[in-house]
């Protein structure tokens, strides 16, 4: 049966539910300036009525529950669209870093080296026996060949740099994965009975969204919630909670699983590996995309990777076929500075060996050509050791003479030393007579004595290494630029000054007989610029468009989760006016009971 009291019960509960939506409120406003805060809502319901007749009899009202004005749909898409933008933003500053080591057109770096060297050899071709000249081009190969090495180690500065900020960044991800898993401890047991931790759920959106930055994730969180009569965009997410990364659980409720860091053996930079539970750990770095770690791998192991094998290549290329024309250059002897295994072929080597012919040549005194002869290569099926025993073939009558003691084999003899390295030493020496391989085919070169290094002019067979022959570094007088060993003969430097119109063949990586391209040096140096180049623009791009779309996803985040101060002054003013109504309920009660006892006095 209702009451006096009862009344002074409704008014009790119209102060309580003012209070609260004012304290709610409140808290709103003192959160407005906070980039991680929800807005939240109260729902007020009426109480459950006294059922009487003629009809129910209502009992005040309640707060049913304190919503947070959020759309998972819409988070979801911030997330994305906040992977995104770290990842082309850092590639975009990192590629702008690796850009900037080659500033061709400055009038510097690789290219304009390149062409001071084969400037210096057009001048030595004028005069091949100046030692002044021979100076020059010396000098100028080390100016070419130290911007290339300079300009490798600064890339590969980048790459230990990106390696060591990929340590940073899981050692981050892993302390956000065991925060979130931390909260949801605290949320499973807040949210017993129906109630919503929404503070709770604020800092692990935060969290997500951080992590979103390093890397690519996958949230499942049970079935969405809708609740439309409270809020259009209200979308809440259930009580269930998994975050995979890379396709493996990395959060599952309140379980954490920690990612590692290993090095494969022989490399220099780290993967990425997940751990169980039991310690088994496998490597996932090929699965991580997106955020700051996708960004560090594609360009780890992508885009500047690319740029060093690219170096590489040039520098490669750049050696062996130099080497190769340096030894048309009469000496003494060749010594190779690579050790090979005489029982294996070129091709199980793996070295760029070409199938041809190269012609081992015996000059006298004079400069003439006393003997010759055809050596025949096929990588596959010759190995070191055979071609030793051709060079060696004292069968073969070199100048058809039916004279024996002047074919090649009795002025030079050919081995593979105890260190393993491809010999070849002239046996008249003391009577002035030298020796020379040149090509037989000098546009299908073999590459055998450049890929050896049987007559140096460079050394080192990488970017990283790649330098002027050590003798001649030393001693640039004994730079030759003759082929014959005649004074006056320019047939060497000319050569070296035609090989920069020549359209050589590139190897990927250096050393290897893995074919990358053809064409000529400064040519393959261009496009390797051109792709650093076209990189840049291309993530300055894509940069700018994600830099858009997340603008775009905030704002739309922000319209529906974020403080209106406007909005929220207006509901103060509201749930003031009702605390005051409810006040003035609760007094109307009490003159009616000081009436009341009143009349009984």
């Amino acid at each position: 049966m209702a009451s006096i009291f009862n009344a002074l019960h409704i008014g009790y509960s119209g102060l309580k539910t003012s209070q609260i939506a004012i304290d709610t409120t409140g808290h709103n406003i003192a959160n407005a300036q906070n980039p991680d805060y929800t807005r939240q809502r109260t729902v007020i319901a009426p109480n459950t009525p006294l059922h009487t007749t003629p009809g129910d009899i209502g009992l005040g009202a309640k707060i049913s529950e304190i919503v947070r004005i959020h759309d998972e749909f819409v988070y979801k898409r911030l997330k994305n669209a906040s992977t995104d933008n770290e990842y082309q933003q850092f590639r975009k500053e990192t590629m702008d870093e690796i850009s900037s080591y080659f500033p061709e057109i400055d009038k510097n770096g690789i290219y304009n080296g390149m062409q001071e060297y084969f400037k210096a050899w057009n001048d030595l071709a004028k005069n091949s026996d100046d030692s002044a000249l021979k100076i020059n081009l010396a000098q100028q190969t080390r100016t070419f060949a130290a911007t290339i090495r300079d300009t490798t180690a600064q890339i590969a500065s980048v790459q230990d740099s990106l390696d060591e900020q990929l340590k940073t960044a899981v050692d981050e991800i892993n302390r956000l994965g065991k925060q979130i898993a931390d909260l949801n401890v605290r949320i499973n047991t807040d949210e017993v009975g129906g109630d919503h931790a929404n503070d709770l759920r604020d800092q692990r959106d935060k969290l997500e969204l951080a992590l979103s930055k390093l890397v690519d994730i996958a949230v499942s969180k049970g079935d969405m919630q809708p609740q439309t009569d409270v809020d259009s965009h209200l979308i809440e997410s259930g009580d269930a909670y998994h975050l995979s990364i890379g396709g493996s659980s990395f959060v599952d409720g309140p379980t954490f699983h920690p990612l590692v860091l290993d090095k494969k053996e022989g490399s220099r930079f780290h993967d990425v590996y997940y751990r169980r539970q039991d310690y088994v750990k496998f490597d996932i770095t090929q699965y991580l995309h997106g955020g700051k770690v996708g960004a560090i791998l594609s360009l780890r192991d992508g885009d500047i990777q690319s740029t060093v094998d690219d170096l590489d290549s040039f520098a490669s290329s750049m050696a062996i076929y130099t080497n190769n024309l340096y030894a048309s250059h009469a000496t003494t002897r060749m010594t190779s500075d690579l050790t090979i295994d005489g029982t294996k072929t070129p091709e199980n080597s793996e070295l760029p060996i070409k199938k041809g012919s190269f012609l081992l040549k015996v000059y006298d005194i004079d400069g003439n050509v006393v003997a010759q002869r055809s050596i025949e290569i096929d990588p596959a099926a010759d190995k070191f050791n055979d071609i030793v025993d051709k060079i060696n073939d004292n069968t073969i009558d070199d100048n058809g003479d039916g004279v024996g003691g002047n074919d090649v084999d009795d002025f030079v003899e050919a081995a593979i030393n105890s260190d393993g390295k491809f010999d070849i030493s002239g046996k008249k020496t003391d009577e002035g007579y030298t020796f020379a391989i040149e090509e037989a085919d000098g546009e299908n070169p073999t590459l055998f004595a450049g890929v050896l290094g049987l007559e140096r002019f460079f050394d080192g067979r990488d970017a990283s290494r790649i330098g002027l022959n050590g003798a001649l570094d030393e001693n640039p007088t004994k730079i030759g630029g003759n082929m014959a060993p005649i004074a006056g003969d320019n047939s060497l430097a000319n050569a070296m000054v035609e090989l920069q119109y020549q359209k050589v063949d590139f190897f990927q990586p250096a050393n290897s007989d893995k074919y990358h391209s053809s064409d000529t040096l400064s040519g393959f140096f261009r496009m390797s610029t051109t792709k650093v180049a076209n990189t840049t623009a291309a993530v300055h791009s894509a940069a700018e468009t994600s830099d858009a779309l997340l603008n775009a996803v905030v704002d739309e985040f922000d319209s529906i989760s974020k403080v209106d101060i406007d909005e929220e002054l207006t509901n103060l003013m509201k749930y003031q006016t009702g605390y005051s109504a409810s006040a003035k309920v609760i007094t109307t009660i009490d003159q009616m009971i000081q009436t009341l006892l009143g009349i009984k006095q």
